[in-house]
């Protein structure tokens, strides 16, 4: 089945799937939720989302930060997807996504469990360990020219 990204606009049923998913792998484990107001923050951000056929599969949000960078955040794959390189997938297009909105680097606080993935494809870890939503992350950046 072919893997398409695409973006998807805020506050549509697509982004409401896009929270579901995020919830289920990103939330939920940790006994935490989405607050309204988070939610409503987002309507500046854009959403990507992969798509088997109609199914989401993945999904990841970019975040304007600073001039010329973007955050990203909140990648989460299916559970039933992992090891496919749908999180590869993903990251590429975030960062063709935010290049193309003049992005010249991407930051992002990545778990502490997924750090070797981000640095895999050129993310550098930048200062210490912090805790965030109940558990260990690190700051990571890549220039995107």
């Amino acid at each position: 089945m072919p893997l398409a990204v695409r973006r998807i606009p805020h506050a549509t049923p697509d982004y409401e799937a896009t929270v579901s998913l995020r919830r289920a792998i990103l939330r939920t484990p940790l006994g935490l939720d989405f607050t309204a107001e988070q939610l409503s923050a987002e309507a500046g951000d854009i959403h990507l989302a992969a798509f088997a056929g109609d199914s989401l599969i993945g999904t990841v949000v970019l975040t304007p930060y600073n001039s010329g960078i973007f955050k990203l955040r909140q990648m989460a794959v299916a559970e039933s997807h992992r090891g496919l390189g749908i999180g590869e997938t993903l990251l590429r297009a975030a960062e063709d996504t935010a290049r193309a909105e003049g992005a010249t680097q991407i930051v992002l606080a990545s778990r502490v469990t997924a750090r070797a993935f981000y640095a895999k494809y050129g993310y550098e870890a930048q200062g210490d360990v912090f805790t965030e939503v109940t558990i260990p992350h690190i700051t990571m950046s890549k220039l995107i020219p």
